[in-house]
């Protein structure tokens, strides 16, 4: 059986089995979220890894390296505030292609520097070595949020029918960034926010701290597009999630150069916009907003077809996107 027949996700959970159910106690979160968890005599300790390959999560015709350490260092912080957890270190390893040069990887330091001070984490160590192609993969590790002196995690399983459904920023902006910049219109009027938001997203650690510290449930980071990830939740709540298109807080700007059902399709299955999806209280998830990131109801839990994603138009019809989202095991080059 070929990688990309079995699919991302398929692979997971057959390496999962085989690992098979640990016994230790200090493991609070085990495979299977965003990030995983533990306890230590300090407290929580809340863990993620990530890579990022060149030719699968980005090209040399679309991103410096400054950008492609940018979105390594947000990628992980993103995982972190998926579980309501508080962003501390990163180790970095780095596997260096034939084609990087000494000018190329100062421009990779000079971007996780700035990322690093964006999203307030350090570089504790990491590792470099040659390879026949470049890729990057970062560890980061931070500390559970404490509810009533005990670590509270946001997971994939804690949605309940009668949630309200909320998701962060303007999802499909950075698909869109990546659509104006594969036609060659990286320079069209009012598209600076979306190349922005493709090359250097912003995770949402305080959002999903906050999340936390309210006693909210359930969060993902929607980094694989927002309808694939919002699956995961329902399967793992065993809940049925239902999407309002007319709800989606799609980028202006998005609309406006690609059209409004280009912007449509990229909200729900772009991905790499590294937003927050959250479940709960209609009220609380509205207490989340602020100016600088933007909280919006998109949809409602329901205990009908359970692990299933519906997504509705304004009509009453149900909307199919042509993608849900990224698999990482799709055959190479986007």
């Amino acid at each position: 059986m070929r990688l990309d027949e079995l699919g991302e996700f398929g692979l997971i959970d057959r390496i999962i089995s085989r690992l098979g159910a640990s016994a230790a106690t200090d493991i609070l979160v085990p495979p299977g979220d965003d990030a995983a968890a533990w306890t230590t005599s300090a407290g929580a300790v809340v863990a993620t890894i990530d890579a990022l390959a060149e030719g699968t999560h980005w090209r040399a015709d679309t991103m410096t390296l400054f950008d492609v350490a940018w979105r390594a260092v947000a990628a992980n912080v993103s995982d972190l505030a998926a579980m309501g957890a508080e962003p501390g270190y990163l180790l970095v390893a780095s596997a260096l292609g034939p084609d990087v040069t000494v000018e190329a990887l100062d421009g990779f330091a000079d971007g996780l520097a700035t990322a690093c001070r964006v999203h307030n984490v350090r570089v504790a160590g990491g590792d470099i070595v040659r390879a026949r192609s470049t890729l990057f993969s970062i560890a980061a590790f931070g500390a559970a949020t404490l509810v009533s002196g005990e670590p509270h995690f946001l997971r994939r399983s804690g949605a309940r029918a009668g949630d309200a459904i909320a998701v962060t920023g303007t999802p499909g902006a950075s698909g869109a960034g990546l659509a104006l910049i594969n036609a060659g219109r990286a320079d069209a009027p009012g598209g600076d926010e979306l190349i922005e938001a493709h090359r250097r997203p912003i995770a949402r650690a305080r959002v999903g701290q906050q999340a936390a510290t309210l006693g909210l449930r359930c969060a993902i980071d929607i980094s694989d597009g927002l309808a694939q990830d919002i699956g995961h939740v329902a399967r793992r709540s065993g809940v049925g999630i239902e999407i309002a298109t007319a709800q989606l807080p799609l980028h202006p700007a998005a609309v406006e150069l690609l059209g409004h059902n280009a912007a449509l399709d990229l909200a729900l299955g772009g991905g790499e916009d590294f937003e927050l999806v959250l479940t709960g209280p209609r009220d609380v998830l509205r207490s989340l907003d602020s100016e600088s990131v933007p909280v919006t109801l998109i949809g409602r839990v329901v205990a009908e077809h359970p692990g299933e994603v519906v997504i509705w138009t304004v009509d009453g019809e149900e909307y199919r996107p042509p993608s849900r989202g990224w698999d990482q095991l799709r055959p190479l080059e986007r």
